[in-house]
């Protein structure tokens, strides 16, 4: 098992994931401002920032046209109209996986769904904004090492709540799920630390994984966390042997790997399940 930083929120007291998110608002790059590319902003946007109005790089007003997804990136040819100052291919390559997401959210929940187009709208809306949130968390867990309290506090009450308004999951599964995510978490944190006198998985996992359960049930919870492990050995692997780093007492965050996989059963997870339980 990886370690994770102290600042991650391991132990109580320990790491606690609070919310550092880098860059403040008025460091906004240019095309990141609108549609999908919240995802891609918050991401790198200090929680002590105020909201951003008129976004702003680098000391410039950001002009409409220049702000628009994936699109303005290109023209400008990744530089600042104003000062030419590089503009992180992060930022385009985010809101392209943000677009990826919304179309496959719209094709998993709302293409061919039934009900009413409310529930259907209500859907596409609570399952983007789920998926939206659980790219915010990776991109900073993989940045400053940390789950930041800030998002996933008021995330789990609010996806609860979705959960029940869409009913695709029974209310006692998510109650289930939010106590399961945490507890498995908490479990093996304390194990590894009584084991290995070590952090294993942080506290900041164990929120995260609360709210999966929150909106996708306790299947989801088992689901995630068993799958995760293999993200890491199929990811982190083979960068550490082609760097010739050594694997044991590596510190990687964990939160990515929990949100591929929890990704992967927001879309494939209940065909799956079916499958390997037709029970």
């Amino acid at each position: 098992m990886w370690g994770v930083s102290p600042s991650e929120g391991g132990r109580p007291g320990g790491r606690r994931g609070h919310g550092v998110f880098g860059a403040r608002c008025a460091r906004q790059a240019p095309g990141s401002a609108n549609g999908s590319s919240r995802v891609a902003v918050t991401g790198a946007r200090s929680s002590a920032s105020a909201p951003c109005i008129r976004p702003r790089w680098r000391g410039h007003t950001i002009r409409p046209y220049d702000n628009v997804p994936l699109a303005s990136w290109l023209l400008l040819r990744g530089r600042c109209r104003d000062c030419a100052a590089p503009i992180s291919p992060r930022y385009p390559l985010v809101e392209l996986l943000s677009t990826l997401l919304a179309l496959g959210v719209y094709a998993r929940f709302v293409a061919g769904g039934e009900g009413p187009v409310a529930l259907l709208a209500a859907r596409f809306l609570v399952y983007f904004a789920f998926v939206g949130t659980l790219v915010v968390v990776a991109g900073v867990d993989l940045d400053h090492k940390i789950i930041p309290d800030v998002v996933t506090y008021p995330a789990i009450p609010a996806f609860f709540v979705a959960g029940i308004v869409v009913r695709d999951v029974a209310p006692l599964d998510l109650v289930i799920g939010m106590a399961a995510g945490y507890g498995i978490v908490a479990v093996t944190a304390e194990l590894a630390w009584w084991l290995l006198q070590r952090e294993g998985m942080g506290y900041g996992d164990a929120k995260l994984l609360a709210l999966v359960g929150a909106l996708l049930g306790w299947r989801a919870v088992v689901f995630t966390f068993l799958l995760a492990p293999f993200f890491g050995l199929l990811i982190v692997v083979p960068v550490l042997l082609a760097r010739r780093s050594r694997i044991r007492g590596v510190e990687v965050p964990y939160g990515p790997f929990l949100v591929g996989a929890a990704l992967v059963y927001v879309f494939f997870g209940r065909q799956l399940w079916l499958l390997l339980f037709p029970a």
